[in-house]
C-alpha cells in the first residue's frame, strides 16, 4: 500500500501541474515563459537526417541489432574525449554509460543510492522532473536553500552534521551550470567545499549539468567532478539542449566499478537505449563540429535572455525582483510575499492576459514557496519577450497597488 500511495503521488504531482502548463504552452493564444524547450528553429535538422540515413547504410544490419547496454563503444570514446577536454576530467570509454535522456540517469543514480527513508539533499528550488523522479525512492528530503552563488553550502554541512543515522544524506543532487530553475550558477569556492564534503561525510554528488555549454557571458567554471578524488560525483549530461530533445540520449560519467550497476540497473530497466539513435549521433559527432553548432546557438539565446531581462529592468515594479542569468534557458523571479503566482496566474493572467509561466511551489521538495515563478526565455520568440513583460509588469503593478 506504500508504494502504491507513492505511485499516486507521482501521478497526481505530473498531472495537476506539467501537463496542464504544457498545455497552456502549447496554445498559440498564450505568451508562455513556462516551457523548457529550447528553440526549434536552431536544429540542425538536415545534419542530423543525413547522420540517420549514413549510420542505417553503413551499418545494415548490425544496426538494428542489440548492442552494449552502456552503448556503442564509438560513442562513449567520442563523448569520453570531450568530457576528458571540456570538464578537465580525464576518461575513457568505460567510464561512461549512454541514457535515454539526462531524465533516465537522474533515476538510474536515485535508484542505485536510495531507499526509503534514505536521505537526499537538493537544492530549494530545483528542476521539477529530478523532484518526480526522487519521489518513486520515498527519500528523506533534505531541502538546500539558494542563494546568489549557489546552494547554501553551510546550510547543508549543518545538514550533515545534524543527520548522521539512518536518515543521513546518501546522495546530494545539484545543478552547478544555469540551475534549473533560478539560472543561478554555482561559485567555484562552492564547488570544491562540495567535493571536499563528499569525502568528509561520506556521501556522493549527482552533476546534472545539462546547460553547461550555453553560457553566453562570463568565464567558464570547472566541473565538481574536476575536484573529486574519490570518485564520490556521478557526471549527468544531455544532447536535449544543445542538439535535439528528440534525440533522447543522455549520459553520465562514474568511476568504473559503480558505472557496472548502473549498467545493470539500464539493462534491467530498457536493455538498451535506441542502437539507431546512438549510431547516428556518433556518426553526427564524426562529420560535424558540434561546438561550431554550439557557437552559432548561443547569441540566439543570449540575445533572448537580454532582452528578458532587460525588459524586466524596464517594466518591472521595484518589488519584484529577479536572476539575471548568465547562461541556460531560465530567471527565476521573486514576488512579495504573501502572493501566490499559482493563483494568481491562473484566476488573472491566464483568463485576462493569456500569459503562463511555472509557479515555484511545484519545483520545491519541502518548502511551500507560492511567491515565485520561473521564466524561460529560450522558446518564445524574440519578438514576444518585451511585450509579453510588459503585459506581465502590468499586472504586477495593479496587485501591488491593491495590496
Amino acid at each position: 500500500m506504500k508504494n502504491q500511495n507513492f505511485a499516486d503521488r507521482v501521478i497526481n504531482y505530473d498531472s495537476s501541474v506539467l501537463a496542464e502548463l504544457f498545455i497552456e504552452s502549447s496554445n498559440p493564444a498564450n505568451t508562455s515563459f513556462a516551457g523548457g524547450y529550447p528553440d526549434q528553429q536552431l536544429f540542425p535538422s538536415a545534419d542530423i537526417s543525413a547522420a540517420f540515413a549514413r549510420a542505417i547504410s553503413a551499418n545494415t544490419p548490425g544496426i538494428f541489432q542489440y548492442t552494449d547496454a552502456k552503448g556503442p563503444v564509438a560513442l562513449r570514446s567520442i563523448l569520453a574525449q570531450r568530457h576528458t577536454q571540456r570538464a578537465g576530467v580525464p576518461i575513457t570509454a568505460d567510464d561512461i554509460l549512454i541514457t535515454q535522456g539526462g531524465q533516465q540517469a537522474i533515476d538510474l543514480i536515485t535508484r542505485l543510492f536510495i531507499n526509503p527513508g534514505d536521505g537526499l539533499a537538493l537544492e530549494g528550488p530545483t528542476y521539477v522532473g529530478a523532484i518526480s523522479a526522487f519521489e518513486s525512492y520515498a527519500p528523506t528530503y533534505y531541502e538546500i536553500p539558494m542563494e546568489a552563488d549557489g546552494l547554501n553550502v553551510d546550510h547543508l554541512e549543518a545538514a550533515l552534521k545534524a543527520n548522521r543515522g539512518a536518515n543521513r544524506i546518501k546522495l546530494l543532487y545539484t545543478i552547478p551550470d544555469f540551475q534549473n530553475p533560478t539560472g543561478i550558477t554555482l561559485s567555484t569556492a562552492k564547488r570544491q567545499r562540495l567535493a571536499e564534503l563528499a569525502v568528509a561525510y561520506d556521501f556522493y554528488i549527482l552533476e546534472d549539468s545539462p546547460y553547461r555549454d550555453l553560457r553566453y557571458r562570463g568565464e567558464e567554471l570547472p566541473t565538481i567532478q574536476s575536484f573529486d578524488t574519490a570518485h564520490r560525483v556521478l557526471f549527468v549530461s544531455s544532447f536535449s539542449k544543445i542538439l535535439s530533445p528528440g534525440l533522447r540520449v543522455g549520459y553520465l560519467v562514474a568511476d568504473h566499478e559503480m558505472l557496472g550497476e548502473l549498467a545493470g540497473l539500464k539493462s534491467a530497466n530498457d536493455v538498451q537505449s535506441p542502437n539507431m539513435t546512438m549510431e547516428a549521433l556518433a556518426d553526427y559527432l564524426t562529420t560535424n563540429d558540434l561546438d561550431e553548432h554550439i557557437n552559432k546557438m548561443k547569441p540566439v539565446y543570449a540575445e533572448k535572455c537580454h532582452a528578458m531581462v532587460t525588459a524586466l529592468q524596464k517594466y518591472m515594479p521595484a518589488e519584484i525582483k529577479f536572476t539575471e542569468p548568465e547562461g541556460g534557458f531560465f530567471l527565476w523571479l521573486t514576488g512579495p510575499e504573501g502572493l501566490d503566482l499559482n493563483k494568481f496566474m491562473h484566476d488573472t493572467l491566464l483568463p485576462e492576459a493569456h500569459i503562463v509561466f511555472v509557479p515555484s511551489e511545484p519545483q520545491y521538495a519541502v518548502s511551500k514557496i507560492t511567491n515565485c515563478a520561473r521564466l524561460n526565455y529560450s522558446n518564445i520568440p524574440l519578438a514576444k519577450i518585451e511585450p509579453g513583460i510588459k503585459q506581465l509588469a502590468t499586472y504586477f503593478n495593479a496587485y501591488l497597488a491593491q495590496n
